[in-house]
């Protein structure tokens, strides 16, 4: 089964204190094989997802697969974002369940018992810290001032 992609915005940097939203990609897979001269169709469809974010946070498994964002809404809390509250560099990732169900010969498709957890490639995220300040000086004036 393919697992997911995951997506995070920004990246593959973000800040701390702010809001990077994650969201992934996954579809519905159908598989169609013969077994012991039977026409065999299995659908699976992803319905559940658990993100480690890489700090040691998880959330999940629930329903949002997230999704993304317009560059100039970026920073916006979303229900499958994810604030950082350290700097560093960290693996994130994400687990996608799915359910499946089966048909022989084309009849009615009957449910499996259980899911599939499929985990997705690990995206690395870096998390940086950010600083501003005001500044008075007039570089023309002081060259050398803060900020200049």
């Amino acid at each position: 089964m393919l697992p997911g992609t995951l997506a995070l915005q920004p990246s593959p940097h973000t800040l701390i204190g702010a809001h990077t939203n994650f969201y992934v990609e996954a579809t519905e897979q159908v598989f169609d094989f013969a077994m012991f001269e039977q026409d065999i169709r299995i659908v699976a469809r992803p319905t559940e997802y658990e993100w480690s974010y890489g700090d040691g946070t998880v959330y999940g498994p629930a329903s949002p697969a997230g999704g993304p964002l317009p560059p100039g809404r970026w920073g916006e809390e979303t229900s499958t974002s994810h604030v950082y509250r350290a700097t560093g560099n960290f693996q994130a990732s994400v687990t996608v369940y799915f359910s499946a169900s089966y048909s022989i010969n084309g009849g009615p498709m009957v449910p499996i018992d259980g899911r599939a957890t499929v985990p997705s490639t690990p995206v690395a995220i870096s998390v940086w810290k950010s600083e501003s300040h005001n500044v008075a000086d007039n570089c023309r004036v002081n060259p050398a001032g803060y900020g200049c």
